[in-house]
């Protein structure tokens, strides 16, 4: 996916600071706005944003070789089958969008094209790093009410 890496790295310090160290390049992004970082340490990144989460990938080139190898990780990453659906039903996501949840996974949102439309990728990462310092010492199954503005 195409996409704009000083964009990325602002929209990443502006609403998952309180998480992230500090950035050293984006390495990717995927269709559904996901992105692999690489922080001054070397550790990599991965930014799921329909998963409010942030976690380190890998801390060493071995470990990144061998999950680049992993054929689950990497279906995990491309997320294949469904990307191709919500192609279909979209099209192609132009540069700096991506597919996001409205609503998302862990808040109940559905992997469904019911639940996801194009986005602006920027503005997602916002949106969904906001969302996870906010709910991020919540309880499972305890309840939250969001008051859009």
């Amino acid at each position: 996916m195409q996409f704009d890496e000083p964009k990325v790295i602002e929209a990443l310090n502006a609403e998952w600071s309180w998480i992230l160290p500090t950035i050293n390049a984006v390495v990717a992004v995927n269709s559904m706005g996901n992105v692999m970082l690489r922080d001054v340490d070397q550790n990599h990144w991965r930014i799921c944003p329909e998963e409010l989460s942030a976690e380190i990938f890998a801390r060493t080139p071995d470990e990144l070789q061998a999950a680049y190898a992993d054929p689950e990780r990497k279906a995990d990453w491309q997320m294949g089958s469904l990307v191709s659906e919500l192609v279909e039903e979209f099209g192609e996501p132009e540069v700096g969008e991506c597919f996001g949840l409205v609503i998302p996974a862990v808040l109940g949102g559905e992997y469904s094209a019911g639940n996801i439309r194009r986005r602006d990728l920027y503005e997602y990462l916002r949106y969904t790093g906001d969302v996870a310092n906010q709910t991020k010492d919540l309880k499972d199954g305890e309840t939250v009410k969001f008051d859009v503005v």
